[in-house]
């Protein structure tokens, strides 16, 4: 008999795959928030470290030639160095506070894109070592490495197959790189595998949901809608955050 905690698990994994599947990432920026409600935050993390590089691999593999690989590629050496600095956070750090603050960075920031504010920096290196840097780290101190990159994607009006096609193919690599950050400081627990493993038909079956969505979307709502599930998961981790503080 499936538990309550398995079933809701599995409804997440179909919803962050669909989104994953439409949009290229989302697999973290929506389960995070809603897989705490039944898991602690070191087995969440777990779960979404694994199930990202099942369900990225499927969505690089329709969209490896919208990828912009140019800026994929300049964003990974920052985003290398986050990692393992975020991986020692985990020691030292509550992920609670550092949800909460990015939380709210985070729902500010995008509501600002919505209403085509210029976020100054976001065309040049700085917004690249800045949202790579920033998204290693919070990738393995919390789970939510996509906020960073999804605001500079954002910020430079990348068409909807480019966005997806390049968030799809950093986020494949961030998963692996961030598998073995983990691994390496012992904060991959190999009893939460099994688990993993289970939810990744949920996902996948939401990838190839999410991929046939896309077609029927214009980039004018394809952004607002990437832009629209940074707020919702900023939010629902800050007030997450918050609840558990309390």
């Amino acid at each position: 008999m499936l538990s309550g905690s398995l079933i809701v698990a599995a409804l997440v994994a179909l919803l962050a795959g669909g989104v994953s599947g439409l949009t290229g990432f989302g697999l973290a920026l929506i389960g995070v928030p809603l897989l705490l409600f039944v898991y602690e935050p070191a087995t969440v993390v777990v779960l979404l470290s694994v199930l990202s590089v099942f369900i990225n691999v499927a969505v690089v593999w329709d969209s490896w030639y919208d990828a912009d690989r140019r800026i994929v590629l300049s964003l990974l050496p920052p985003a290398a160095v986050g990692v393992f600095f975020g991986a020692e956070l985990l020691y030292y750090a509550d992920p609670l506070y550092i949800r909460l603050g990015v939380g709210i960075v985070v729902v500010f920031s995008a509501l600002l894109l919505l209403r085509e504010v210029r976020i100054p920096g976001a065309e040049g290196w700085i917004g690249t070592v800045v949202a790579g840097s920033t998204s290693g780290l919070l990738s393995t101190s919390t789970g939510l490495a996509g906020p960073p990159i999804v605001l500079l994607f954002a910020a430079r009006h990348l068409p909807k197959h480019a966005f997806r096609g390049s968030s799809a193919l950093y986020f494949l690599v961030m998963s692996l790189v961030g598998l073995v950050a983990l691994t390496n400081r012992g904060l991959l627990d190999a009893a939460e595998v099994p688990l993993a493993l289970a939810l990744v038909p949920a996902a996948f079956l939401g990838k190839v949901l999410g991929t046939a969505l896309l077609k029927r979307v214009s980039d004018k709502t394809f952004r607002a809608i990437t832009l629209g599930v940074v707020i919702l998961t900023g939010t629902l981790g800050a007030a997450t955050a918050a609840w558990a503080l309390l």
